[in-house]
C-alpha cells in the first residue's frame, strides 16, 4: 500500500519554493527518488507532478539544430514525440 502524508509548501522571494515530504513517504519502497535527483515538476489542473527527467528533457533543442542531428534516432524520436523540437 502507498504511503501518504501531508507536506508544506513554503516560498522564498526570488528563489523559488521548498516543498516538505514527510520521512514516513521518502522511506517508503516506491518512493522514486533520491538525495540530489533532477526532477521534472509539471503543474496541471489542481495537480503537481514530480516525475524523473531525461537529460534530453532539460535541453532547448529549437536552439541547437546542429547538435540535435547528431543524436542517435532512437534519442531524436523520444524529442519529437515529447514536442520539443
Amino acid at each position: 500500500m502507498a504511503k501518504r502524508g501531508f507536506g508544506r509548501i513554503g516560498f522564498y522571494k526570488k528563489s523559488g519554493a521548498r516543498l516538505y515530504i514527510p520521512e514516513r513517504v521518502l522511506k517508503d519502497e516506491n518512493f522514486p527518488f533520491k538525495d540530489g535527483d533532477i526532477v521534472k515538476i509539471e503543474v496541471g489542473n489542481e495537480s503537481l507532478q514530480v516525475r524523473p527527467v531525461e537529460w534530453w528533457e532539460m535541453l532547448d533543442w529549437k536552439t541547437m539544430p546542429e547538435a540535435f542531428e547528431k543524436l542517435p534516432a532512437e534519442v531524436k524520436e523520444k524529442i519529437k514525440k515529447a514536442g520539443l523540437t
